[in-house]
């Protein structure tokens, strides 16, 4: 994984408000989009980002755009958990003290409110305590009976799900990268389609290609939805086929759970499911779920050591030992147990607002869709930089949509012009969450280096995300329209050139203004003297690097490097 790291520049960013001609332009495309999106304004939104988010809105203001990171935590969850935190007396849950109950029962309540928050029947399934999605995924991948058996993986999955490969190798079993779908892309409108999914399945469960003598097939996981695309997978029809062919199912849900309830009586078919809890509601972070089904226990025997207290007896001289039943035996060491009062008010707080975000965003990310597609560098001969006089007004007025397209703004040279940004992920804004991954171009239409397009927001107050493969390489192979990187020094080429996308998420106090700002930076990077100028600031803390990178050449020099 290829961390962005943004150091501090002599400069700061800037916490000034908007200066009279911006703040003009901002209102006046305010008005047109809720001309167009008259069930935008919505008083309790309002209300809940200035009493729970104010801090975004403190200091000239922050641009947060980075939620399928991480979600922001209201300030009322912070302030009543240190209320609880300065009353109670919590101790190391693993006694019967009258402050290990307290944490024990806090741990139970909590553990009780996730299961209630996916809709899961107690009797069905159980809640492992994990640091995160990760560790969810480590837990199956290491106890899981893989041998004869097969994991397949969709080549749009996170790497966290992609390490489950390595894991069946070594456990006896094999491994396939499935393309499940094509929402990756943009040309095809993103469809997931499911009959060539169903299809596919079925033709790998015929007996003459089982791993297993007893019929099973091994482990099929799902991306519920893409943390780089937000494409959505259509669940129903494919966990009930694949279960029903004989497959074990499980879902990766940290991206999906934080933008859309997950019942798991309605998808019954899940034996398991991992979440990170700071995606749903922002706190406690470190904690995190595995929510696996009770009858999964007699498959998960390959767990071959403990590191805590989740064993009932052990000999010393051959170190033998039996684990305990449930749950806690796959809970090596004390989980975060004084964070536990504070999961059930917060999936209460993400339950109560993500119908009513959910509208909203989707309304914010049209708009922003169609303002990133209209921004073009200029030609020769036009006047270089932008005029927002005129950039927000065509599509800010045009009428609701649930899609977009790369024809539905009018640029005056579009023969000659080069779009700034280049939109992956499914066209359909129906099948997607409310995350967008963009690659910049330069005007000469190569890769723009996506560490200083974050470096440059940051200047702004802007918080994005970037990376060459943003922990999901098939995805980012996808979006980035290139094939799938299977030699090792080019994928390091492109990583070390700054060949990456930068991605943006909305959330749960996501509003016009944010969106606004980011198409209001978008258009200063077509402004070539001010790339110049902020170019040779980003220098002084990156003195080495590209401002741009040609793909197709970085490609054939690690072809003639081999």
């Amino acid at each position: 994984m290829v961390v962005t790291l943004i150091k501090a520049v002599h400069t700061t960013a800037k916490t000034s408000s908007l200066s009279l001609s911006d703040s003009l332009s901002y209102h006046r495309s305010k008005s047109h989009f809720i001309s167009s999106n008259p069930s935008y304004p919505d008083s309790s939104l309002t209300s809940l980002r200035k009493r729970e988010f104010s801090r975004l809105d403190s200091n000239g203001g922050s641009v947060y755009l980075d939620y399928t990171g991480a979600s922001l935590y209201p300030s009322s969850l912070i302030s009543d958990h240190a209320k609880w935190l300065k009353r109670s007396v919590a101790g190391n849950p693993h006694s019967t003290s009258p402050s290990s109950l307290l944490s024990s029962r806090a741990t139970q309540e909590a553990r009780k409110a996730v299961l209630e928050f996916f809709d899961a029947d107690e009797a069905e399934y159980d809640l492992v305590w994990t640091a995160n999605a990760t560790a969810g995924f480590r837990i199956v991948g290491e106890t899981y009976d893989w041998q004869g058996k097969k994991v397949l993986i969709p080549r749009d999955a996170h790497n966290s799900l992609n390490s489950l490969a390595k894991k069946a190798e070594v456990g006896g079993g094999s491994f396939e990268f499935v393309e499940f779908d094509s929402a990756s892309s943009s040309s095809d409108g993103g469809q997931r389609d499911t009959i060539s999914i169903d299809a596919y399945l079925t033709a790998l469960s015929r007996p003459s290609n089982s791993q297993d003598a007893s019929g099973e097939k091994g482990l099929v996981f799902f991306t519920g939805q893409s943390n780089i695309t937000g494409a959505k997978l259509a669940l129903s029809p494919l966990l009930g086929q694949a279960k029903n062919l004989g497959w074990d199912i499980g879902l990766d849900a940290a991206a999906l759970a934080p933008t859309t309830r997950i019942s798991l009586r309605t998808h019954s078919s899940v034996d398991f499911m991992v979440v990170s809890l700071y995606k749903i509601c922002g706190y406690p972070t470190g904690l995190g779920a595995l929510i696996m089904k009770k009858s999964m226990y007699a498959k998960m025997t390959k767990k071959q050591t403990f590191f805590g207290g989740n064993i009932v007896g052990i000999t010393m001289d051959r170190f033998d030992f039996t684990l305990v039943d449930g749950p806690e035996r796959f809970e090596d060491g004390t989980a975060n147990f004084t964070a536990m009062a504070a999961v059930k008010p917060g999936l209460e707080f993400a339950a109560r607002w993500m119908e009513s975000v959910a509208k909203r965003n989707r309304m914010l990310l049209e708009w922003l869709v169609k303002e990133l597609d209209s921004v073009y560098y200029p030609v020769e001969g036009e006047k270089e930089g932008f005029d927002e006089k005129q950039s927000f007004s065509s599509s800010s007025s045009s009428s609701s949509s649930s899609s977009f397209s790369s024809t539905s703004h009018k640029n005056p040279s579009p023969a000659k012009a080069v779009k700034l940004v280049r939109i992956g992920g499914p066209t359909s804004l129906d099948l997607r969450g409310f995350t967008l991954p963009l690659v910049f171009t330069s005007s000469s239409g190569d890769s723009l280096n996506y560490r200083f397009v974050i470096w440059c927001a940051a200047q702004e107050s802007i918080s994005l995300r970037g990376g060459p493969c943003m922990c999901n390489p098939g995805a980012s192979s996808s979006v980035m329209q290139r094939g799938l990187i299977t030699d090792l020094e080019a994928s390091s080429l492109l990583a070390v050139a700054d060949v990456g996308i930068v991605r943006v998420s909305l959330g749960v106090a996501s509003n016009f203004k944010d969106v606004w700002r980011l198409v209001h930076f978008a258009r200063k990077l077509t402004d070539l003297c001010w790339v110049e100028k902020m170019w040779k600031s980003y220098q002084e803390c990156y003195p080495q690097g590209c401002l741009s990178n040609n793909i197709d050449e970085l490609q054939a020099l690690a072809t003639r490097k081999r």
